[in-house]
């Protein structure tokens, strides 16, 4: 009686735990096929539409017009080709039906074949026929994120003028203000930045001397503050660029146990070295493989009143799907010793990333509680060339001419943003 107990209470559990997954069937290439409901919701509120949102081989599929236009997106769609052209801004994205090739703005690339999209007849009284799309692939290549709730089967898109994503309080005291900043972002951080960045209080006076700051003028800045779309320069502009990790701190390890900090310092050396050649002010906060300290980097951009700070990363992810180039930027509206606009910078950087390499494109993202980039007074970005955890990213990263490649993407970034963005 006990074992049957035990077991009719796991029975209850296993189904407890997958009540929101409902299925229900669609016809896709002529046969019918099983998928589970999912509920798609864009910044907290759930997208309304008769044709649900379903997953299907570990994918989540999003009727494209509804999703697209939610976003506030435009979507032509070409009955010849059977194809789907998305365009928001500066970026589009063409998809086509039962094809794995898309065109990220009009650069060539692939998708997984379990991402492919795909013509779903949904099997109402009207036999409607929707044009299904991959959630993820489609809002991250438009720098949306995009959050998984494996209990309830819901798929969360957070858009960039959503504040809550971008900052999700400010509490402001007499003295000190605290930065509670939501940055779900994923990107891989050593245990020796979680345990640094642990150890960081926005409120803590030493920690604004160690990266240079004055603390209490800087308070006193913070309440007459003008943020400006460009940076005044009153001379020649000071770049620092900074390798990340190094030393006790490998940073991401590959499979073939290639390491992030000798990619990021041979790719931030030659980076280095190219801007110098140009004529520019140019420093880097390490030269060899040695440790330093977050605030220390922070701190010594301070201290040469850098114009512009870049650090270098390579990302790492649980799964070996994750590919592609992303770059991470602070909020001004967040970190409050910022005084210019900051995502421009990661715009730059990012569109010529991906001209230059023909990667996969996974947007700018906020990066406002990243200590390099919150901490330095400057524009700062953080770039993310790939993922090591890729085994096609990592052959490119330690291959001599991709570097050259993301080299000069990244030195042509910086040229872009200076060329604009700099009086």
């Amino acid at each position: 009686m006990k074992k049957l107990f035990c077991f009719f209470s796991i029975l209850l559990m296993f189904l407890s735990s997958n009540v929101y997954a409902e299925s229900f069937k669609v016809k896709i290439d002529n046969k019918d096929v099983n998928v589970s409901k999912v509920v798609v919701e864009i910044n907290e509120k759930e997208l309304n539409t008769k044709f649900d949102s379903y997953t299907l081989s570990g994918r989540t599929f999003v009727p494209i017009r509804e999703i697209t236009e939610s976003l506030g997106a435009k979507v032509d769609w070409d009955n010849k080709t059977r194809s789907a052209t998305v365009s928001m801004e500066n970026k589009q994205v063409k998809l086509q039906i039962d094809s794995d090739i898309v065109y990220v703005d009009g650069k060539k690339t692939n998708i997984e074949e379990n991402s492919i999209p795909k013509f779903a007849v949904y099997l109402n009284p009207k036999r409607e026929v929707k044009t299904m799309v991959p959630l993820r692939f489609l809002s991250e290549t438009f720098g949306y994120e995009v959050k998984w709730d494996q209990e309830t089967y819901t798929a969360s898109i957070y858009t960039e003028d959503y504040k809550k994503d971008e900052k999700e309080k400010v509490v402001t005291t007499s003295s000190t203000t605290t930065e509670i900043v939501n940055n779900s972002n994923n990107r891989f951080e050593s245990k020796f930045e979680k345990e640094e960045s642990k150890s960081i209080n926005n409120s803590n006076e030493e920690e604004f001397k160690s990266a240079g700051i004055d603390f209490k003028e800087e308070k006193k800045e913070e309440k007459k503050r003008n943020i400006t779309k460009k940076i005044k320069s009153d001379g020649p502009v000071t770049i620092v660029i900074d390798p990340g990790h190094g030393g006790k701190d490998p940073g991401a390890i590959g499979a073939d146990k290639t390491k992030e900090k000798d990619l990021t310092l041979e790719i931030s050396t030659k980076l280095y070295d190219k801007l110098l050649d140009d004529g520019i002010d140019t420093h880097i906060t390490r030269s060899k493989d040695e440790f330093v300290e977050l605030l220390d980097r922070a701190g010594m951009a301070n201290d040469l009143n850098a114009e512009i700070f870049l650090s270098i990363h390579i990302n790492s992810a649980e799964s070996s799907t994750p590919n592609g180039i992303e770059v991470f930027y602070p909020n001004e509206e967040v970190v409050q010793i910022k005084t210019v606009e900051q995502k421009h910078l990661a715009n730059c950087l990012q569109n010529a990333l991906i001209k230059e390499t023909n990667a996969t494109s996974r947007g700018v993202k906020n990066g406002s509680r990243l200590i390099v980039l919150k901490k330095t007074k400057g524009v700062s970005a953080l770039a993310e060339l790939g993922f090591i955890s890729n085994s096609n990213d990592v052959y490119n990263l330690n291959d001599e001419e991709y570097q050259e490649k993301l080299v000069q993407g990244l030195y042509n970034g910086l040229k872009d943003y200076i060329d604009n963005y700099v009086e």
